[in-house]
């Protein structure tokens, strides 16, 4: 009987989702032949795809880190759902939780596919493992402990880890990547939309920076600040050089679904979210961030702030784009670990003279990583398991592995 790789994998145990879910997809590639190299990147555009728009919903699931954060405040939430999340409220059965939770194992079951393919190159296994690396990331920021499946699973029940222990996996499959995936190349077009060696290292800089390791996270941000492969910008709208990576979401197959209209004033008869007064208010004297949010038309809009069409590389927040990594974040995580020079460096840029917290709210606000840093102050509220994930995989409830 033939082996298939498929490039649509279903969820077995741990998804918990519907039959219809679960359907293989029709488009396969015989693993019993040797595949060849734009074969596995054709695998690895699937991969980005469920990064993305792992579902239907993508366009509310992508954002929970922000809806569970203090960044926003609500205006009209047609979705009961994302104002349990706002209010730290999600239900077992909450329909988008029901689908963001294996999901987000969906990009990770695609990464260990393209691991288990013999002919892939090591190139190309140390950009599914960035990838799998990311969606950890993801699933420990909303979940805590969860499972750690890698490309030796057995599709059985199988226990969480702690939080901890996933960071290490995480390390682990980050310093692979650095090691072998491409490096970037600032003569090759669009090259940030694609995992590099400097990708994983801005990965491995926040992680470090989680776990307490400032001193390696700092190594990672100089490397990254020093390399010459990145420049921060006196105009914060032109961005280009400043990110690292980032998932591109301008064509179909990538569509991330619009998640960045949500906040946007024309969702105001829909799901609609505003930015929250907290971070308006770091928006002071000449900052050049001012460019970023839609301040002038606030008076109109019951003084509500949206962030501007250039907040995102795509010039239509319809369909912003997934920013990963960035080199501002860097500045601010070498700040940290005590190089107050580049901190000195990058407000000169912005015209700003806030503290390093402050700073770190403001620059990377609605990027997905202001969770985290509450969860480091702190926060801890996690999103509940969704109850036909636990009913498919009762360990969930189970003993965490340490």
């Amino acid at each position: 009987m033939k082996k298939y790789i498929y490039i649509l994998l279903s969820m077995w145990c741990l998804s918990g989702c519907s039959n219809m879910l679960d359907i293989d997809s029709q488009m396969s590639l015989d693993a019993n032949q040797e595949l060849k190299t734009e074969d596995v990147d054709k695998l690895l555009n699937g991969l980005y795809a469920a990064i993305v728009n792992s579902n239907n919903y993508s366009y509310c699931t992508n954002m929970y880190p922000e809806y569970l954060s203090d960044n926003l405040k609500l205006v009209n939430p047609q979705f009961f759902q994302i104002q349990d999340a706002y209010n730290h409220e999600i239900l077992e059965d909450d329909i988008l939780n029901y689908y963001n939770y294996p999901d987000l194992y969906k990009g990770i079951y695609r990464a260990n596919t393209i691991l288990g393919v013999p002919s892939a190159s090591e190139s190309q296994k140390a950009i599914a493992k960035y990838c799998r690396a990311y969606n950890y990331i993801r699933l420990i920021d909303l979940y805590g402990a969860v499972p750690i499946i890698d490309e030796n699973y057995d599709k059985q029940p199988i226990q969480r880890s702690s939080e901890k222990k996933v960071m290490e996996f995480i390390v682990s499959d980050l310093l692979d990547a650095k090691a072998h995936a491409p490096e970037f190349n600032t003569n090759t077009p669009e090259a940030n939309t694609k995992p590099t060696k400097e990708a994983a290292q801005a990965l491995l800089a926040r992680v470090y920076r989680m776990q307490g390791r400032l001193d390696l996270a700092g190594q990672e941000a100089e490397s990254l600040i020093t390399s010459g492969k990145f420049s921060l910008s006196d105009n914060p709208a032109e961005k280009d050089k400043e990110v690292i990576m980032y998932f591109a979401t301008l064509t179909s197959a990538t569509s991330n679904a619009g998640w960045g209209y949500i906040m946007s004033w024309e969702a105001r008869n829909w799901n609609c979210l505003a930015v929250a007064d907290e971070v308006v208010a770091l928006l002071k004297g000449n900052d050049t961030r001012k460019i970023l949010y839609e301040l002038d038309e606030a008076a109109d809009r019951k003084g509500y702030v949206f962030p501007s069409s250039a907040k995102y590389k795509n010039t239509e927040n319809w369909d912003s784009e997934f920013y990963v990594s960035r080199l501002p974040e860097m500045y601010l995580i070498s700040a940290e670990a005590g190089n107050s020079n580049r901190l000195t460096e990058f407000q000169a840029k912005r015209k700003s003279s806030l503290t390093l917290k402050e700073e770190r709210r403001l620059e990377l606000a609605l990027e997905f990583v202001r969770w985290r840093d509450q969860k480091m102050e702190g926060e801890t509220y996690l999103m509940p398991f969704p109850k036909e994930s636990i009913a498919a995989n009762p360990l969930l409830r189970g003993d965490i592995l340490e």
